[in-house]
């Protein structure tokens, strides 16, 4: 984010693991210590900008509830898939964990399908198109 990647190629999109890889709740810090190195940061924007636009996160492995709502408070939930990280974690458990997480149901289909059929250009239904 510093080097000026995103402003080179504004469209680039990321996808980290684990609910970003602690870099949503680190993401004040990161920016106040990258203020003070001046010109080693060539970024044009703040590096906030480029985590809420250029990055996805996803779920996998990382089923802690309050975890997932400081994320969507960093990124909002425009900005995180569903996943499991199987065979290192449990479908099952990342499935119950995810079907009862306390999200409202708009957050949960964001997360949980359209997220990921916006950023993938997924057809609504798949299988035999008619």
């Amino acid at each position: 984010m510093t080097s000026g990647l995103f402003d080179k190629f504004p469209e680039l999109t990321i996808i980290l693991g684990h609910l970003g890889e602690t870099l949503p709740a680190n993401m004040w810090r990161i920016e106040h210590r990258a203020a003070k190195m001046g010109k080693l940061v060539k970024a044009q924007k703040p590096l906030r900008h480029y985590l809420q636009n250029n990055f996805y996160v996803t779920t996998s492995g990382n089923f802690h509830t309050p975890t997932l709502n400081a994320t969507m408070d960093e990124l909002g939930s425009d900005r995180v898939l569903f996943s499991a990280d199987y065979p290192y974690e449990s479908m099952r458990e990342a499935a119950d964990w995810f079907d009862n997480a306390a999200i409202n149901e708009n957050d949960r289909a964001k997360i949980g399908y359209l997220n990921a059929r916006r950023l993938f250009n997924l057809p609504e239904k798949i299988g035999k198109q008619a």
